[in-house]
């Protein structure tokens, strides 16, 4: 079997002007994988990459993990593997939410800055994105991005073929939606285990033709030996 694994970015840049960009503790954790992986001796056959700004910057140090006859030496970009549009997911559910629920209000102006005030938002917006089949001018239906996602995985997996070793990075969205295919997950299930995805962690998933399956989750090894808790974050 082939393995596939597929990073979450670096730590990108909350509160800031451009979330989509690595912070300077999100470099730091993309060199710390790089350097993980060349000390082990973990090779890749090809290296995947979403296209935001934050997801790249995480994948092109990862290029000196490729094998040196590797067919393609350059970083691959799929943009099936982009998140899910959260301010858009959000501005299309809050007026229902706040209906619902107009104490919510409250946590409006702490966005930008507060994590929990944002996680409180954007989870109920997510649920009821998912659970609200209504069709939003410019807004990506749940079951529309699970699609992209899953055919992204099947563009992959068919060009590798079998017994390679490939990375993807992308985002906790996009790895929610791969472990809902490996795992079965519900809807629930999905985002609920998004929110423990860990920044720059690795999950490897085995894979043959007929299947996907998970064989380690969120590892984040190579930031816990550095001994420092400031390395290990969500958001």
């Amino acid at each position: 079997m082939g393995e596939l694994y597929v990073i979450r970015h670096a730590q990108a840049s909350f509160g800031r002007d451009d979330y989509d960009q690595l912070s300077e503790l999100g470099f730091r954790q993309a060199r710390l994988l790089e350097d993980f992986f060349n000390r082990v001796g973990t090779r890749f056959q090809a290296l995947y990459s979403g296209s935001l700004k934050r997801q790249v910057a995480t994948a092109e140090p990862l290029r000196s993990c490729l094998q040196p006859d590797a067919p393609q030496r350059e970083l691959s970009i799929l943009p099936e593997f982009n998140e899910y549009d959260s301010t858009a997911v959000i501005n299309a559910q809050l007026p229902h939410l706040i209906r619902e629920d107009p104490a919510l209000e409250q946590d409006l102006p702490r966005l930008q800055t507060d994590r929990r005030a944002l996680q409180r938002i954007l989870d109920r917006s997510l649920s009821r994105w998912m659970s609200v089949p209504e069709t939003v001018a410019g807004l990506e239906t749940w079951s529309a991005f699970n699609r992209r996602v899953r055919e992204g995985i099947v563009r992959i997996l068919s060009a590798s073929g079998s017994g390679k070793t490939v990375a993807l990075v992308t985002s906790g969205g996009p790895l929610s939606a791969i472990l809902k295919m490996a795992l079965s997950l519900s809807d629930l299930e999905t985002i609920q285990l998004s929110w423990q995805v860990r920044n720059a962690s690795v999950s490897i998933f085995k894979y043959n033709r007929e299947r996907l399956t998970l064989s380690s989750f969120n590892n984040v090894a190579h930031l816990e030996i550095i001994r420092e808790p400031e390395l290990l974050t969500y958001r």
